[in-house]
């Protein structure tokens, strides 16, 4: 349940305010491709049925689409919309990954969809529209 955490992942710092407090609930990790980051469910995570609560799951997958759209477009984006269909509960102990598929890049608008798993075992599924913004860094972590 608690195996330790694999040489593929990394601590992540998030830069953003928000992300920052989040991570202060449980560490983010990040894989070196960078399309996956992940997380090791605690109980401060979970709702009164102790499962992972669904706003902290719809959080991390916006995250994940938006850091990764953001190094891949090499631009800062935001979310436009996001549409999510959850699956499976996530219980305390979990590994929990979110990987990240982009799907179609245009200039201004960007696809993508993220997969919240659990080892194989899918939990939650997201579709996600960002907007490319123009700022001086190309940066986006939620």
């Amino acid at each position: 349940m608690n195996e330790p955490i694999s040489d593929d992942f990394s601590l992540w710092h998030p830069s953003s305010p928000f992300m920052a407090y989040m991570a202060a609930l449980g560490n983010l990790y990040r894989n070196d491709a960078g399309n996956v980051l992940a997380l090791r469910v605690q109980d401060a995570h979970t709702n009164m049925h102790n499962i992972a609560h669904g706003g902290l799951l719809a959080t991390l997958a916006d995250c994940a689409l938006g850091s990764y759209i953001a190094k891949e477009a090499a631009a800062s984006v935001v979310t436009v919309r996001m549409s999510v269909d959850y699956f499976n509960g996530v219980k305390p102990g979990d590994w929990l990954e979110a990987h990240v598929q982009i799907e179609k890049k245009g200039r201004r608008l960007i696809y993508a969809s993220c997969s919240l798993k659990v080892g194989a075992k899918m939990m939650l599924k997201a579709s996600a529209v960002f907007a490319v913004r123009a700022t001086d860094r190309a940066v986006s972590d939620g």
